[in-house]
């Protein structure tokens, strides 16, 4: 009689080992060269430059002065005409007159960029124009004669004087170069190439 051995009495078999885990592979980046961000760092580091981050405000313009941008004349070359248009109204005069006088001296003297609507809403030229005024004012070519009231001082009197005392001798001396400039090319001896035909020797026999 064969032996049969109960499976109560017996210990489960012990479980069968569990697998070792593999070792996953670590991918490394390739360096050029030591210290020198790879390719993709550099670009995710630029792509992250580039992205403004959601409401931290925009980087403001880089923004040229008025007095160097082309097309524009400079602030400085208003005042001779400010001090004019003050003194021909007897050193005294209201904005808008004084405004519409300035126009009219330079007319031959504004730019294109002069002509054209700011930021404000008025022409970019008298804009300069006030702002020029405002540093008239500080330094004592102006006074205020009352609310939009212009009046020239004794030094805005002198400093016109002196403006138009440069004028003068800028002239003089133009023209003083010019006359010497045409009694220097008819001194000059005739060029050979440059003799009339009346002028000419006869061919000789």
């Amino acid at each position: 009689m064969s032996l049969i051995s109960c499976p109560h009495g017996a210990p489960p078999p012990p479980p069968p080992p569990a697998p070792e885990p593999k070792a996953s592979r670590v991918r490394t980046s390739r360096v050029a060269d030591a210290g020198t961000p790879s390719t993709a760092v550099r670009s995710s580091v630029a792509r992250a430059s580039a992205t403004r981050v959601p409401g931290t405000p925009a980087p403001a313009p880089v923004r040229r002065s008025p007095i160097t941008k082309p097309g524009r004349t400079p602030q400085a070359a208003y005042r001779p005409y400010l001090l004019s248009v003050v003194a021909a109204a007897d050193g005294r005069i209201e904005r808008e007159p004084a405004l519409e006088a300035l126009g009219r001296r330079m007319a031959d003297v504004l730019q294109r960029d002069d002509l054209a609507v700011g930021p404000s809403g008025e022409l970019r030229w008298r804009t300069a124009a006030q702002k020029e005024r405002r540093a008239m004012l500080d330094a004592g070519l102006l006074r205020s004669g009352g609310p939009g009231v212009w009046e020239l001082t004794r030094a805005g009197y002198d400093a016109l004087d002196a403006f138009r005392a440069a004028l003068a001798a800028s002239e003089a001396s133009e023209a003083s170069e010019a006359t010497e400039a045409s009694e220097a090319q008819s001194s000059a001896p005739a060029e050979p190439g440059d003799v009339e035909p009346d002028d000419a020797e006869p061919p000789t026999a």
